[in-house]
C-alpha cells in the first residue's frame, strides 16, 4: 500500500492493484482518506506542468471540498445540484507538477448491477420505456447542475451523454469527468457547454426525433406540439436565425423554462427536481495566484502555490487613510471579458435591492465589480491589470480584521490593480460581500479608531509586479495613499503608491486621486450603470 499527501494536508492510503487501468489519461486506485471513506485515486499518465491548468485544477478542488463540508455538516447530501458533480475534493503534486487527483466514488444509485456506470444515452436508446414526465425531469436536474457550474463561471468543456450518469428509480444526474474543468473565460468556446446542453436537452426530451448527422436540432424535424417556448431555446442554442454562440440559452434560462413547460406533466407525488425556491450566489473562480510570505496552517493557505513579498495596509477608518507595514500577496494579470449588461427595462433601478444577498443580482465577478478603466480627478488614466476573486480572509491580514470579516460573514473578496498610463502608479483594490448591508456597515464602524491591516495587490508580472518583490524596509518608507468605503452590502479598500516607490509627501495629492475616485467607482453601480 502506498500513501500520497494532497494539498490539503490530509493523506490517502492508497490500494496496490488498479481499480482501473484502462484509461488513456490515467491510471485509477482505490484509496481511503484518514476518516476512512473510500474514494478514487486517479494517476496522470502524463502529469499537468502548465501553472494555469494547475491553478484551474486547485479552485476546482476547493469548491469540490466546500459542497462536500456542506453536505457532512448536514448528515449527508442536501440535494444541492451542486453535489451531483463529481468534483476533484484533492490534489497531489510532485515537485512542481500535477500528478494526480483524489475523487469521490460514483454513488451507487447512478450504476447498474454490473457496476458500471447508468449513462444518459442509455435512456435515449429506450425511448418507449421511460415516461415524458422522466425525460423532462433529468433535462431539468441536469439543467440544475450545469447552472452550479455556470454560477461558479466553470465550463465542463466535455458533456457527453457518457459523462451523464441516471439513478434508474429518479430522475436524477450525476456529472463525471471534471478534469477539464475551467474558468469560462479562460477557454477557447465559453459557450461550448451551452451548446452541448441543448443537445442533451433535444435528446432527452425528444428521443424518437432524430435529425441529420452532425445537425442536433432542425425546426422541421420536431414535434409541432412542441412548446413555442422550448423551440425558441433550441433556435437560439443552435444558431436558427442568425444566433450566435453568445445567444445560447443559459443552464438556467433552460431549467426556468422546462419547469414551466413540463411541471404539469407530473404525476401526482413525483420526487422529481423541484423549482429552486432561491438560488444562493456560488464562490467564483479565482483567476489570480495567492503568493503568501508565511504559510499558516489553515487549508486555503496550505493550497497555496506561489510565494512572494508585498506590502499590507494598516487602514484608520476615522479618516479613511492607513499606513504601510508587513507582507501581502500577487495576483495574476487575468485575462478580461466583457460581462453582458442587465436587460433594460422601462422601470427604474431600485438601488434598495443592493442591500440584500436575496435581492441583490449582481454578479460578483471582477467585470462586474470593478471598471475597465477610470480617470482620476487629476485627469490621469489607469488601466485595470490584473484581478482576482478570492476568499474573504487572507494569511496577512491583521487578527482583528479576519475576526470582523468572519463575525459579520463576508463571503467573498474581488481585487484588482490598476496602473496609470504612464506606468508609475499602482492603485490596488479589494471589494468585500456580506449578507446585507447590516454587516457591511457593522465591521465599517466597528474597526474606526482600530488599526487595521489589510492586503495589497500586484500583477505577478510585468509593470507593477516590482511593487510586491521589493524589500519591506523601502516598502514602508514608500509615500502611499489608502481610503476604505462601505455602501450597500460591500465595502471596498483602495491603496495607491509609485511603481518606483518614491518617498516625496509632495507627490501625496499624485496618490489620493486614484485612491479616492477609484472608491466611488466600482460595486454594484458599475454594472447596474445605464448602457
Amino acid at each position: 500500500m502506498v500513501v500520497v499527501t494532497g494539498l490539503s494536508g490530509e493523506s490517502y492510503d492508497v490500494d496496490g492493484e488498479p481499480f482501473y487501468a484502462a484509461g488513456s489519461r490515467s491510471v485509477q486506485y482505490l484509496c481511503r482518506d484518514p476518516r476512512g471513506q473510500q474514494r478514487l485515486y486517479k494517476l496522470y499518465r502524463t502529469p499537468v506542468t502548465a501553472p494555469d491548468a494547475i491553478e484551474w485544477a486547485r479552485q476546482a478542488m476547493l469548491f469540490g471540498r466546500q459542497t462536500m463540508a456542506a453536505a457532512d455538516a448536514a448528515g449527508g447530501s442536501t440535494g444541492a445540484a451542486a453535489e451531483a458533480v463529481n468534483w476533484p475534493i484533492d490534489l497531489i503534486q510532485h515537485d512542481s507538477s500535477l500528478i494526480g487527483t483524489v475523487l469521490p466514488l460514483i454513488p451507487v444509485d447512478y450504476l447498474q448491477p454490473d457496476g458500471r456506470p447508468r449513462t444518459l444515452d442509455q435512456l435515449w436508446a429506450a425511448p418507449g420505456q421511460t415516461a415524458p414526465y422522466f425525460r423532462a425531469g433529468v433535462a431539468i436536474r441536469l439543467c440544475d447542475i450545469i447552472r452550479a457550474l455556470e454560477d461558479r463561471q466553470l465550463v465542463h468543456g466535455d458533456l457527453t451523454p457518457k459523462n451523464v450518469l441516471l439513478q434508474a428509480a429518479a430522475p436524477l444526474a450525476y456529472v463525471i469527468d471534471t478534469a477539464g474543468l475551467a474558468p469560462a473565460d479562460r477557454v477557447r468556446d465559453r459557450y461550448k457547454d451551452r451548446y452541448d446542453l441543448a443537445t442533451l436537452v433535444y435528446r432527452t426530451l425528444l428521443p424518437d426525433t432524430a435529425g441529420p448527422p452532425g445537425v442536433p436540432w432542425e425546426a422541421g424535424v420536431a414535434p409541432a406540439s412542441l412548446d413555442p417556448r422550448v423551440r425558441a431555446l433550441f433556435d437560439r442554442a443552435f444558431g436558427n436565425g442568425g444566433f450566435g454562440p453568445d445567444a445560447r440559452p443559459s443552464a438556467a434560462e433552460w431549467g426556468d423554462v422546462l419547469r414551466v413547460v413540463y411541471g404539469a406533466a407530473a404525476p401526482a407525488g413525483w420526487s422529481g427536481p423541484q423549482p429552486l425556491v432561491s438560488y444562493q450566489p456560488a464562490p467564483q473562480p479565482d483567476s489570480s495566484n495567492t503568493a503568501l510570505k508565511v504559510i499558516l496552517g489553515v487549508l486555503l493557505v496550505v493550497l497555496v502555490i506561489a510565494i512572494g513579498v508585498g506590502v499590507v495596509v494598516l487602514s484608520d477608518k476615522n479618516d479613511g487613510k492607513s499606513k504601510a507595514a508587513g507582507t501581502t500577496t500577487t495576483t495574476t494579470t487575468a485575462t478580461t471579458t466583457t460581462t453582458a449588461p442587465p436587460t433594460s427595462t422601462t422601470v427604474a433601478f431600485d438601488k434598495s435591492t443592493l442591500n440584500q444577498q436575496a435581492t441583490d443580482k449582481t454578479p460578483f465577478t471582477a467585470d462586474a465589480m470593478l471598471p475597465q478603466s477610470f480617470t482620476d480627478s487629476k485627469g490621469v488614466v489607469f488601466t485595470r491589470r490584473s484581478t482576482g476573486v478570492k476568499d474573504c480572509v487572507a494569511a496577512n491580514m491583521s487578527q482583528n480584521v479576519k475576526t470582523a470579516l468572519q463575525t459579520n460573514k463576508c463571503q467573498q473578496m474581488v481585487t484588482g490593480t490598476y496602473i496609470d498610463q504612464s506606468d508609475k502608479i499602482l492603485t490596488s483594490l479589494e471589494v468585500f460581500a456580506f449578507p446585507s448591508n447590516t454587516e457591511a456597515e457593522a465591521i465599517y464602524n466597528g474597526l474606526k479608531g482600530q488599526n487595521q491591516t489589510w492586503d495589497v495587490w500586484c500583477p505577478t508580472q510585468g509593470v507593477g509586479a516590482s511593487v510586491c518583490q521589493s524589500n519591506l524596509d523601502t516598502l514602508w518608507a514608500a509615500t502611499y495613499s489608502s481610503w476604505g468605503r462601505q455602501q450597500y452590502r460591500y465595502l471596498y479598500e483602495a491603496y495607491s503608491l509609485y511603481i518606483s516607490l518614491a518617498v516625496d509627501t509632495s507627490l501625496a495629492p499624485n496618490l489620493d486621486a486614484p485612491s479616492r475616485t477609484l472608491l466611488q467607482l466600482v460595486g454594484p453601480d458599475n454594472y447596474w450603470k445605464p448602457r
